[in-house]
């Protein structure tokens, strides 16, 4: 029997999914920008039926962390990216709970458009993660950031010089080296408007060149910005796979 509970990691609220069987790992499932944890429920609930424990964090600026102008130029744009550095500033304490849960299975993160850019960050900077799914995210920071700005009618943000110096400092993209010996699976709107699918594309480019790292990039063609069944299909799989 699955069962959800709401806790607290430290100040970090989170839904922990249980399956209540033999469990085969613990994902870390972030949300995406303007989400919630209680709009993965259902994510969760996919997951854990199919044999995964699952944690949940809230990220700040949302749900109970509080909500913000999500349209508001050009400051959540910086709100963004800060979201990002705090779900990775948040991860050890994330990954600490997920181990003393279960300390003898393996852990994965997961995540949705903001979340998958979490996802591949978490596990670029965390050793303890054995394999990272990505759905409509990016591993290539920079080019994200570039191909964001190109796009959207940002206003000037004095704020954007040292923005680029963090996203650089963090960018999974250069820090490639730190993936050896584990797996990244990115699931990729073919048709996707809001997160440009070609940066995920050269990061699973440079992936694809490094023997010790074992790499999948599945493109959905004609879809945007969205997650659909096959996508979860496609993660199970994945995890039964590489765990």
């Amino acid at each position: 029997m699955i069962t959800e509970e709401k806790i607290y990691i430290g100040n970090i609220p989170c839904l922990k999914i249980a399956c209540h069987e033999d469990v085969k790992g613990v994902v870390i499932f972030y949300h995406g920008w303007t989400s919630t944890k209680e709009l993965q429920s259902l994510r969760g609930h996919i997951l854990a039926a199919y044999g995964y424990d699952v944690l949940i964090p809230e990220a700040i600026h949302h749900g109970e962390r509080g909500i913000i102008d999500y349209e508001e130029n050009p400051a959540a744009y910086g709100k963004f990216w800060q979201t990002i550095f705090q779900n990775l500033r948040e991860a050890p304490q994330v990954i600490a709970y997920a181990k003393t849960w279960h300390d003898d299975v393996p852990l994965a993160v997961m995540g949705h458009s903001m979340g998958g850019f979490t996802a591949l960050g978490v596990m670029t900077w965390n050793r303890d993660i054995r394999a990272a799914v990505a759905m409509n995210g990016s591993g290539w920071w920079d080019e994200s950031d570039r191909r964001f700005r190109a796009g959207l009618p940002l206003e000037p943000m004095d704020f954007l010089p040292q923005l680029r110096r963090e996203i650089s400092r963090w960018d999974p993209y250069t820090h490639t080296e730190n993936l050896e010996g584990r797996s990244v699976l990115a699931l990729t709107a073919g048709n996707d408007d809001t997160v440009d699918p070609m940066a995920q594309s050269y990061y699973m480019d440079k992936l694809y060149t490094l023997a010790g790292v074992r790499s999948r990039f599945i493109t959905y063609p004609g879809l945007k910005h969205f997650v659909t069944t096959n996508m979860m299909d496609d993660a199970v799989n994945w995890l039964t796979d590489v765990l």
